[in-house]
């Protein structure tokens, strides 16, 4: 049992469905992130939780106390707002003791806690300036500093970064992820960045349309993507996702253009079995190989023919649109080799690593599981 449990979580405004059965749990200690496009109820999750909205069904335990129908103040809940949060007229110091003061805490006790939140943060020089002569990433880290010196069971953080320029986001995220470090307790952060999210997240939580569409780690989300959305949501470039069907007797799939993929023994008895011919695969741009690279496992390997539409060079990678044969198109990601083998409009032949390949029932939209 986790020390925060979210149980068939529901919410809708009239005949509108904003959350439809969520459930998920926080370990003590964790730091978990919702993840997923704008609108898809993360921060409305965020709101049931610490109690500034009602549910319209379902239960939320923190560390085993059902805290479904508290008010928000008696949930001992931390949470960073996106504006901050913040009251405009009051200074550093004033805006950080507040919600200590309101519990009735002794000035000595809060004295020296917003001091130290106010030290950590680098808020010290300021901390009698008024909120409205700070900058955007000062008044974040005020609010960080209001977090850090409650006592909480569990903080929330409703895309606090949003405001900020990509060049104080940076600085903003590792004072959160101190702030979570030095006080060990669950913590639930919600984006729309995945970049974010896959960065600093232990378990990242897909939402979308109201729905969890998958719970697990970084590598859970890429490798293993639980459906459609999800493989076409994560990653930079995403899963490349094409219709196929399914060749029983060889264990292949053919793409919609006639190309032929192997796929590996642990796929032979699901294929066998599926009721259908149709699905679609997911070409991880991982999977797409440079014709030069030495491989093993070559009974997964799949030539493919492609012409190269555009290069997108990163810092320690090519980004490269690749054309297939019936006007497919895929991208893949290279690694440690020159640009200039991949001008535009060259042909080439690549290999395929059906190992990373992932197949997903075009009806359901959920991924088929291969044998263990």
């Amino acid at each position: 049992m986790g020390a925060l449990e979210v149980r068939g979580l529901t919410k809708h405004y009239g005949n509108h469905v904003v959350l439809d059965q969520i459930n998920f749990s926080v370990e003590e200690g964790e730091f978990f992130v919702l993840l997923g496009p704008s609108g898809g109820g993360k921060s409305t999750i965020l709101r049931l939780i610490c109690g500034i909205e009602a549910t319209d069904g379902g239960q939320v335990t923190l560390s085993g106390r059902d805290i479904t129908k508290l008010p928000p103040r008696d949930r001992n809940i931390g949470m960073v707002f996106q504006d901050y949060g913040l009251y405009p007229h009051m200074n550093v110091f004033e805006n950080i003791a507040y919600g200590l003061e309101a519990r009735g805490m002794p000035k000595d006790e809060v004295r020296q806690r917003v001091e130290e939140a106010a030290s950590r943060l680098g808020l010290t020089p300021m901390i009698d300036r008024i909120i409205v002569d700070l900058s955007g990433g000062e008044q974040q880290r005020v609010a960080l500093a209001r977090a850090l010196a409650k006592n909480a069971d569990l903080y929330l953080f409703d895309e606090p970064l949003s405001n900020l320029d990509p060049k104080l986001r940076a600085q903003a995220r590792r004072d959160i992820v101190m702030v979570h470090r030095i006080k060990q307790k669950p913590t639930i952060y919600v984006t729309h960045d995945q970049t974010e999210a896959l960065a600093i997240g232990d378990r990242i939580a897909v939402i979308a349309s109201g729905r969890l569409q998958q719970v697990g780690t970084a590598t859970d989300l890429i490798e293993h993507p639980a459906n459609l959305f999800v493989a076409g949501f994560i990653g930079s470039p995403p899963m490349n996702l094409i219709p196929a069907t399914v060749e029983r007797e060889t264990c292949q799939v053919r793409l919609e253009n006639g190309a032929l993929l192997q796929l590996p023994e642990k796929w032979r008895g699901v294929v066998k079995d599926y009721p259908n011919s149709s699905v679609i695969v997911g070409i991880p741009p991982s999977a797409i190989l440079p014709p030069h690279l030495e491989q093993d496992a070559a009974d997964s390997l799949s030539p493919l023919k492609v012409n190269v539409e555009s290069v997108e060079p990163l810092v320690a990678e090519l980004i490269v649109l690749l054309r297939l044969e019936g006007d497919l198109h895929v991208s893949a990601i290279f690694q440690g080799i020159n640009e200039e083998e991949y001008l535009p409009g060259r042909s080439m032949i690549l290999q395929v690593d059906g190992r990373q390949l992932c197949l997903f029932d075009p009806q359901t939209q959920a991924a088929l599981q291969p044998e263990s």
